[in-house]
């Protein structure tokens, strides 16, 4: 309970005082409930209250002088920080990775030295990772590296992998591109040396007995080397549940801790002598495998439960996670933002907290083949349920078969950590040993592959949550909590009539389990709604009509990549968007339809993709059809002078309001060599809002259009042409368009000069107010505001 006062102080910091002191008012009445049903004299309950507030209170209020501490020290030198600045940085290496063609060694306890405040050249600051081309330094190396600041770029869109805040919540500070590094052995070199010899000799041993797949899962797991890890398989479990499998947790220091200590204990070791020489095991496993945050919770509840032992007493689950909660903040309080730490932290609270409510509460031997069964269930259950909130909140979609999936991969899991272990001791004296030995896991990671490949082609295996609103979190967790209050109580009133408890018991848990889901999986009605997505070098839009019809325009960047996987996609899924109805192609050039290309791919849900009539015989237009044919797309086709209405009706089956697109260009009979001179163009009317979309049309195509339509082209909204080239935008045009509000689409940084300073000018002459992506980031029209994702 402490913990969790220190944890709402972290909070009330770190994402506001509505959050901390709502969770910090929660623990005092939890506090107030369980010393009121505590049966004790009216003196002593009135002073276990005072002493458990009072310490409520202290720490609260130190959590958040810690977090300040911290915050304000960072800021002293990060401030003087900018991209490229030259640095030097000297510190200890205490991770090494090799990534992308390149090394990266993790320091800490490092000094910068660089100009870091006008009276100093030095600072003391966090952690640094440098970026390396060739190894010139080893774990445990205290090393000097000169180089150039490389600053963590912040999330420009709504869902995207916000880089600055992964790292900021593991203490580190910025990168550092370096090609000159000078290591210094401290003295325990040797030992650190050899912990990385081991675990390279182990991941090599691994790619020689078995094929590349195996190998990257196997060195995951084992040794926290995610360099040979198959992209297709780390997605294929996080979309199934069972990602969690590849990081260092508890089960992994479980396996290696409890079988050395319990193989002592057994051959007649004390608890003392079992203690000292389990330790610095499991302590080295974690330093060679990275020493993640999960890696610290678990080695730390672990020393914590044998110490219990060697002094007499049993280890309490929830008071060693609290304790090591507490510490891991105290060192860094910007943990609390990091993913892999909650995750971990709510995984044993469901185990220690939710799991007995969830099961039956009869002796082990007196249960039945199918009571057994039913509680290895529901356990899964409890374990699960509590994590699907932090799960919506970072991938903004749930697995629904996760539960299902994990009781087959949990119990396995045992005989693929000891098969891969003695495969790669094996493979490093001979291959042939270590292919046999490896075969277990082998045969192990094929069924799991094809569990979680049959799984996804299930109907629901996926559900697109959203991003979760306050509202929600705190109705699920409330409704977990009274789930549990009327289990304790119901097993206090059970006494005989243990027929009628086993019934209540699974009418609540199923009760309990469908309303949870419902709270995280019902979508509430949404309004009209543009986003103009910051992609760099290209175009992405989205639209919801208000009738609920979801669409989109482009998608695609020459700058950014994999745009459709990194930018779109969690952008889609973060405002909740299961399927898009229409998805219009403009033209067929990189940088706008390189996104959707990897959408399709992805197996997202696309009703139909709309592109112009007269695009049928260019040739990347044509490949882009045939990928869409081959994911089961509708395409359609549109001339100038079509229209797709997509009419809302009201309670008396009246259209109440126009929801329209209507094709303005191109017409069958246009013809230009040029793909920008035949980019499709169009008006979207929704009620009393209105915009126009034309693609990267020069200024001789928006003067067809001004004498075709007049003052047909009116419009609330422009998405400027062509990115803002001036030559594009013209006067007529946009004297014609009127719009209130213009936004350009393009890279801070780009080869074509975009935007122009003509057609800025232009645009800011017709009154219309701009917004640029890549100052802005993405932009969204709600409501009647506009809202920017300023970087």
């Amino acid at each position: 309970m402490f913990a969790l006062v220190y944890t709402a102080g972290i909070v009330a910091k770190e994402f506001g005082r509505l959050y901390g002191y709502g969770l910090f008012v929660t623990c005092v009445c939890i506090i107030f409930c369980e010393c009121f049903t505590v049966r004790e004299k009216v003196n002593t309950y009135r002073r276990r209250l005072g002493c458990f507030v009072f310490m409520s209170i202290m720490l609260f209020f130190t959590a958040q002088a810690r977090y300040s501490v911290k915050s304000d020290f960072r800021d002293s030198y990060m401030q003087y920080m900018t991209d490229d600045k030259a640095v030097v940085v000297w510190g200890k290496i205490t991770k090494t990775e090799y990534k992308n063609g390149s090394y990266r060694f993790y320091l800490s306890d490092c000094t910068v030295a660089g100009k870091m405040a006008p009276d100093s050249e030095f600072s003391v600051c966090g952690s640094v990772i440098l970026y390396c081309d060739e190894e010139a330094a080893k774990l445990g190396d205290y090393v000097r590296a000169d180089g150039n600041v490389k600053l963590f770029s912040s999330a420009t869109n709504e869902g995207e992998f916000d880089r600055k805040a992964f790292y900021s919540s593991q203490g580190i500070d910025f990168g550092l591109k370096t090609g000159k590094i000078k290591a210094k052995l401290p003295e325990y070199a040797w030992f650190y040396h050899g912990l990385q010899r081991l675990r390279d000799n182990m991941s090599e041993a691994l790619i020689d007995v078995t094929d590349g797949k195996t190998a990257g899962v196997l060195s995951s797991m084992l040794l926290g080397d995610k360099a040979f890890l198959d992209e297709d398989i780390k997605d294929l479990y996080q979309v199934t549940g069972i990602s969690h499998i590849l990081a260092i947790s508890g089960l992994h220091i479980s396996i290696v801790g409890v079988a050395f200590y319990r193989l002592l204990r057994r051959k007649g070791a004390g608890f003392f002598a079992s203690f000292l020489f389990v330790t610095p095991l499991i302590l080295s496993y974690a330093v060679m495998t990275g020493n993640a945050v999960s890696t610290k919770r678990a080695v730390g509840m672990f020393i914590l439960t044998m110490l219990a032992a060697f002094f007499g007493r049993t280890g309490d689950m929830l008071n060693s996670l609290g304790f090591m909660v507490m510490v891991i903040l105290w060192d860094n309080p910007f943990t609390i933002g990091y993913t892999g730490f909650i995750f971990s932290v709510v995984a044993i609270l469901g185990i220690g907290i939710v799991v007995p409510f969830m099961i039956s509460d009869v002796r082990e031997k007196d249960k039945s083949r199918w009571l057994k069964l039913s509680d290895k269930f529901w356990s899964s259950v409890a374990i699960q349920l509590p994590m699907l909130p932090v799960v919506a909140m970072n991938y903004y979609e749930i697995p629904l078969y996760a539960v299902f999936v994990n009781l087959l991969v949990i119990p396995l899991l045992p005989v693929i950590f000891i098969s891969g272990l003695f495969a790669s001791a094996a493979g490093c004296i001979a291959a042939i040993p270590g292919k046999i030995l490896v075969l277990p896991a082998f045969f192990v990671l094929r069924l799991y592959e094809f569990l979680c490949r049959f799984v996804i082609t299930l109907p629901g295996a996926d559900i697109i949550t959203g991003s979760l609103p306050l509202w929600k979190l705190f109705v699920f967790y409330t409704g977990l909590m009274i789930f549990i209050i009327s289990v304790k109580v119901l097993k206090r009133k059970k006494d005989d009539k243990k027929q009628e408890y086993m019934v209540k018991l699974r009418i609540r848990r199923v009760v309990c389990t469908v309303f949870l889901m419902c709270v995280l999986v019902i979508k509430p009605s949404h309004t009209k709604e543009l986003d103009v997505l910051d992609v760099g070098q290209g175009d992405g839009i989205f639209y919801r009509f208000d009738s609920g019809c979801e669409i989109f325009i482009d998608g695609g960047s020459t700058d950014k990549k994999q745009v459709g996987q990194n930018i779109i996609l969690p952008f889609l899924k973060y405002n909740g968007v299961s399927h898009i109805s229409y998805w219009f192609v403009s033209h067929a050039d990189n940088d706008h339809i390189s996104g959707l290309a990897e959408v399709l791919e992805s197996g997202y849900q696309i009703e139909h993709i709309v592109v112009a009539e007269t695009a049928r015989t260019d040739e990347a237009m044509a490949e882009l059809i045939k990928k869409a044919h081959t994911f089961g797309v509708d395409v359609i086709f549109l001339s100038a002078g079509d229209v797709i209405e997509m009419t809302h009706v009201n309670d008396d089956n009246q259209a109440d309001k126009q929801e329209s697109i209507v094709c303005l260009y191109p017409g069958n009979d246009d013809f230009y060599e040029d793909r920008n001179d035949m980019c499709l163009s169009f008006k979207l009317t929704d009620g009393d809002f209105s915009g126009i979309f034309a693609g990267d049309i020069p200024t001789e195509i928006e003067q067809k259009l001004v004498s075709e339509y007049g003052d047909g082209l009116k419009a609330d909204f422009y998405k400027a042409d062509h990115h803002g080239s001036k030559y594009s935008s013209s006067t007529q045009w946009l004297e014609a368009i009127n719009p209130k509000w213009t936004a350009v689409s393009c890279a801070k940084e780009n080869r074509y000069g975009h935007p122009a300073d003509e057609a800025v000018n232009r645009i800011e002459a017709a009154g219309s107010r701009i917004f640029y992506t890549m100052e802005s980031g993405q932009i969204k029209y709600k409501e009647s505001a506009i809202y920017e994702n300023n970087r």
